[in-house]
């Protein structure tokens, strides 16, 4: 891609606590490469890829970014259960960062430029959302594209009347069949920015258009996409989005030499630090030395404050382990009854539209059954048998 494009789109794949990486690559952007954020014409996502679409549509800071996501892994990890515990609710979560710090202009920022992909419950059938009547109207969208199911509960929620999951689960990278969009996963693949990985005898797969080699790192990191790891760990992520990011500028020759990090930094700075190891196509940048936190300042004091939070905690002696295990059955039936008490004004709803999913479910097999069945009559006609009659003896 060259920055004389007339048009080009953004798309993030849906990765769940993995944001981090992209955390890395806006951070980079932001720094070396403000022209593709300000132009591109659709910014694109699934699940937390929307978040970040959000992100950057908003023109939020990335710091603020990086803090709101290690604010909501630690939320994850306090429970006994981690992520799946009964007590942590990812949606309400996030619902309360989106309140918080998107602007109130924010659906007039997003509004035709914004892609939100979510998955319609009744069909299957991927809808993509990119007009938003007020603040609230897109932080519902975008709630209902984070929704997956069991995971984040079991009652998907609505938008404008009708219900809607993880728009991974149809289209994890909208628009990503355009020569003119920039795809970015955290995931090592065919992505245009992600982390380089060698699959198995040249395997991988697309999950609804993400490329995903197959390796032990990527089946890894599906694992972390749903439980969150330590501090220490999501900034290591963080930088390799950073590094990646600046690669993909690199090889693009999209990097800004009038920009007020001078050419001597750019080449000084960067020839001696190794990457996430991403081949470039013809060049081979090989790089070597130890590496160094090379993220901004403000990106790498709100890691080490995470970090030394999470390394002040004080470790629960065994005896008290063994009883939070022990208490666990009464905690767990505790907060389900709250949430069921919670949940009460709109049960009817709730079941009702439980009963029209079954009907519709029974209705749609009995057609396709019915219709094999035609198919099969049509093309093996029952057989005429010839009648015997009984050999006189």
């Amino acid at each position: 891609m060259q920055e004389s494009a007339k048009e080009w789109n953004i798309s993030f794949a849906g990765c769940g606590f993995l944001m981090a990486y992209y955390c890395g690559v806006y951070s980079c952007l932001f720094e070396r490469a403000q022209f593709l954020l300000k132009g591109a014409k659709k910014i694109c996502g699934a699940s937390s890829g929307a978040l970040m679409g959000a992100i950057l549509a908003c023109k939020m800071s990335p710091a603020k970014c990086c803090e709101n996501l290690l604010e909501m892994s630690r939320e994850a990890r306090k429970g006994t259960l981690g992520a799946v515990h009964p007590s942590f609710n990812l949606l309400k979560v996030v619902r309360n960062f989106l309140n918080r710090d998107l602007p109130d202009d924010a659906h007039l920022l997003a509004s035709g430029r914004l892609f939100v992909s979510l998955t319609r419950v009744s069909d299957g059938t991927n809808v993509l959302l990119s007009e938003f009547d007020s603040k609230e109207d897109l932080i519902q969208a975008l709630i209902c594209s984070c929704f997956y199911p069991l995971y984040c509960g079991v009652f998907p929620p609505s938008y404008r009347g009708i219900r809607y999951v993880d728009g991974a689960l149809s289209d994890n990278m909208p628009f990503s069949h355009l020569r003119n969009t920039i795809t970015i996963s955290p995931f090592s693949g065919e992505s245009d920015i992600s982390p380089y990985g060698n699959p198995f005898y040249f395997h991988d797969i697309y999950y609804n258009n993400v490329s995903i080699h197959i390796n032990f790192i990527n089946a890894h990191r599906v694992v972390i996409a749903f439980f969150p790891p330590e501090p220490e760990l999501l900034a290591e992520m963080c930088q390799n989005g950073y590094k990646d990011a600046f690669l993909f500028l690199k090889e693009n020759k999209l990097l800004k030499t009038t920009s007020p990090l001078s050419e001597f930094t750019l080449n000084d700075e960067w020839e001696n630090i190794p990457t996430s190891k991403k081949y470039i196509s013809k060049n081979k940048l090989r790089v070597n030395g130890n590496s160094e936190n090379i993220l901004p300042g403000s990106i790498r004091k709100v890691f080490y404050i995470a970090s030394k939070r999470e390394n002040e905690q004080i470790r629960c002696p065994k005896l008290v382990s063994c009883l939070m295990w022990c208490i666990l059955p009464v905690e767990v039936a505790y907060i389900m009854l709250l949430r069921l008490v919670e949940c009460t004004p709109e049960m009817w709803l709730y079941l009702l539209w439980m009963w029209q999913m079954t009907l519709r479910t029974i209705g749609q097999i009995l057609k396709k059954a019915f219709s094999i069945s035609y198919l099969c009559l049509q093309k093996y006609p029952t057989l005429q048998l010839p009648s015997t009659s009984n050999p006189t003896h």
